[in-house]
Order: C-alpha cells, then sequence, then structure tokens
C-alpha cells in the first residue's frame, strides 16, 4: 500500500527543509533506511533515509523546493499503484444548484475569465488578476482552492519604480529565514553587551609557535571561565535556571551557506590540542557542506568572530535558549601604555551579550576578566 514521504523535523529549531537533492528519482525501487533525499535545515545539509521499501512512485517537492516540517515530499508503493488518495481529500460532492452555477461559469462568453464567484471574490479581496491563475476545474474553471495555490507560490512583486528604478523581491529561504527566525526570537530577550579590551601579543607568539589557532585559545578560556562562573552555561526555560554541566561550545564558521554554528562538545574534557584538531575537522565539514545534525546541535555557548571581516567590535546576539554569546573583533596593534611607557601591543576586543534576565553585571563582567586574564597569559591554557 502505498505511503507518504514526509518532512522530519531534524533539530528543535527546524520549521522547514529545502530539498537540495533527490538521491532516488521517480520510478527507482528504494529499501527503507536506504537514503531517499538531502535536505537543507537550519543548520545543515542531511541524508534523509526511507521509511519505507517499495518504489518512489511520485515527487512531490522537487530540488530547490522547501517543504514545512510534515509535509509530504513524496510518496512511496508498488509500481502502478493508484496513489491519488494521499494527494489530498478528495473534492466533496456539490449540490446540484452548485454544480449549474459552475457550469454557467464555464460556458463564459470566449475572452472572459473562467472563475467561481468564491474565486472571484477572494480574487477582488486580495488583488489578484485572474488572467495569471490556472485554474484546475473543468474547462479550466478557476477554483477557490486555485487562488489559494496561487497566493502560497507567486512571489511577491513590486511595481517598477519611475523614479528609482526596477527592484526585486526575493523569498526568505534556507539559513537566511532561520537567522530571522532565531533573530527574532533573540529580540525577545533583554540582552547587554560588555566589553573588554585584552592584550593579544603573547597569545599571538604562542598561537605561532604551537600552529593552534586563536579561536582555539578563546574556546579552551571560555571553558575555563564557565568553571568559575557555571551560570554562564545556563538557560532560562520558563521560571527555572537550567544549569548545565556540559560545556558544548559552538564556534561559527563562514561556509558556502552563509555563517554555520558547529559545537565542540564536552569541550571541558579535551585539551588545546584535542579541541584544535576537532575544529579544524568540523571547519572543513562546514566548508564543504558534509556537517551532520550532531555537528551542530546541543550548543549551550557560542564563540563567534567578525574579526577576521574586518570589524572592530560588535554585539552579537544571544542563540537561544544559550543565555550568552562571546564575539571576538580583529587583532590589531595599538599604542598603549605599560609601565609609563607607551608601546606598540597588539589588541583584541572581546565582546561579551548576556542574558539580564537571570545574569547579572557582576557575573558577566568578571567572567569576561576571567577570559581576559587567561588570554594574556595564554600559557596557562596549555
Amino acid at each position: 500500500m502505498a505511503v507518504k514521504v514526509l518532512m522530519p523535523r531534524l533539530t528543535d529549531t527546524m520549521l522547514q527543509g529545502v530539498i537540495s537533492d533527490w538521491i532516488k528519482q521517480e520510478g527507482d525501487e528504494v529499501r527503507e533506511g536506504e537514503a531517499l533525499y538531502i535536505v537543507e535545515t537550519d543548520k545543515a545539509s542531511v541524508e534523509v533515509t526511507s521509511s519505507a521499501t517499495g518504489v518512489l512512485l511520485k515527487i512531490l517537492v522537487r530540488q530547490g523546493e522547501a517543504m514545512e516540517v510534515g509535509g509530504t515530499v513524496a510518496i512511496i508503493g508498488v509500481r502502478g499503484e493508484d496513489y491519488s488518495a494521499l494527494l489530498g481529500p478528495a473534492p466533496s460532492p456539490m449540490p446540484k444548484n452548485k454544480q449549474e452555477e459552475r457550469t454557467r461559469e464555464a460556458q463564459a462568453p470566449s475572452g472572459k475569465v473562467l472563475a467561481s464567484p468564491a474565486a472571484k471574490r477572494r480574487a477582488r479581496e486580495a488583488d489578484i488578476d485572474l488572467r495569471l491563475v490556472r485554474g484546475s476545474g473543468e474547462g479550466g474553471l478557476i477554483t477557490e482552492k486555485d487562488l489559494l495555490v496561487y497566493l502560497e507560490t507567486k512571489p511577491a512583486a513590486h511595481p517598477p519604480s519611475a523614479k528609482y528604478g526596477e527592484e526585486e523581491s526575493i523569498p526568505l529561504a534556507g539559513i537566511t529565514k532561520v537567522m530571522c527566525e532565531r533573530m527574532t526570537l533573540s529580540a525577545a530577550i533583554p540582552q547587554v553587551t560588555t566589553v573588554a579590551e585584552t592584550d593579544a601579543s603573547d597569545l599571538l607568539e604562542l598561537s605561532r609557535e604551537k600552529g593552534i589557532s586563536i579561536t582555539t585559545f578563546i574556546v579552551r578560556a571560555v571553558v575555563e571561565g564557565i568553571k568559575l562562573y557555571p551560570l554562564m552555561n545556563s538557560s532560562l526555560e520558563g521560571d527555572r535556571i537550567v544549569h548545565k554541566a556540559y560545556h558544548n561550545i559552538g564556534v561559527s564558521v563562514a561556509a558556502p551557506r552563509g555563517l554555520i554554528v558547529p559545537v565542540l562538545h564536552r569541550a571541558e574534557s579535551k585539551n588545546l590540542t584535542q579541541l584544535a584538531g576537532e575544529l579544524r575537522e568540523l571547519a572543513t565539514k562546514a566548508r564543504e557542506n558534509r556537517l551532520g545534525i550532531e555537528d551542530v546541535s546541543g550548543g549551550t555557548f557560542t564563540v563567534t568572530n567578525s574579526g577576521v571581516f574586518g570589524s572592530l567590535f560588535f554585539t552579537p546576539r544571544i542563540n537561544p535558549p544559550e543565555s550568552a554569546i562571546l564575539g571576538m573583533g580583529k587583532i590589531m596593534k595599538q599604542p598603549v601604555v605599560r609601565e609609563e611607557q607607551i608601546v606598540i601591543r597588539s589588541m583584541i576586543y572581546l565582546s561579551l551579550t548576556y542574558d539580564h534576565r537571570h545574569i547579572d553585571g557582576k557575573t558577566a563582567v568578571t567572567f569576561l576578566q576571567e577570559v581576559k586574564k587567561a588570554l594574556e597569559t595564554p600559557k596557562v591554557l596549555l
């Protein structure tokens, strides 16, 4: 018996998925557990396996198209099987007077648009030109359902401006859409950012000597700071503060799809060399679009770096349900005062944003000072 293939929820924050590739094509045989298609979630590209054995009878969501979680993307069944019942509920029988009304509409004079009264009413309400809508009814009759389909799929259009020129409206999709949704959620959190100017001269030297990235040292310093101030690694759930005994540190990485945040799981149990190797591997997988769901899930604190793009400092936004995020600015040589002398040192600004609903300023500032102190004496992190 034919069954629906549904878009699964692969992450806690996933609302929809974009199918980036079909591994199997219509007419191919597929076995349960066999890779069926690749879906681009809000965090990674993931192979989705088949939930049934049979023939891929119909693909309903093509490559590059999106589907909400729980929506039908394909049909699997026996070759030649009638699966029309799975494509949607059959239309209920119309009363006789409605049938006659539809017939009169379909027999409209040549040149007029054929549409049901309900479709015409909705078209007037939405200011839609019915000539742009494809009718699925008898004789090409446009139904109200056709109007709903058109409204869901048509791109938003803006008329060209005589003064400034044409405009292009691009629908939110993929990572951009998720960023919009997550930042909208983040905006509901009262957030405060505190900044620490940090001398990174010794850190740069040690980084070159050991072949370990600055980001890895910062992750290590964050972990040591969390040990002293565990509230920075918590989440606020309703009227309860949940302390996380594990330190899963997310690190932003620039990838072809946009900024991705792979997670270093149980960072507190790994030394600097282990963290460096794991971070290199995750960064490579991100750039090659090979991250799995586990690689991007479970973060408790995030480190992000806008310095690589030239930013001196910034105010990063919390990624819920986390309670804090540390931003790195670019390292640059600056004149500073040391022992009453002006000297040139390599300085970096660290920006800590925290959830002020349950983390107070003293906790956040003293945590950041611990991170700063560790980075200014980086050998303690080895």
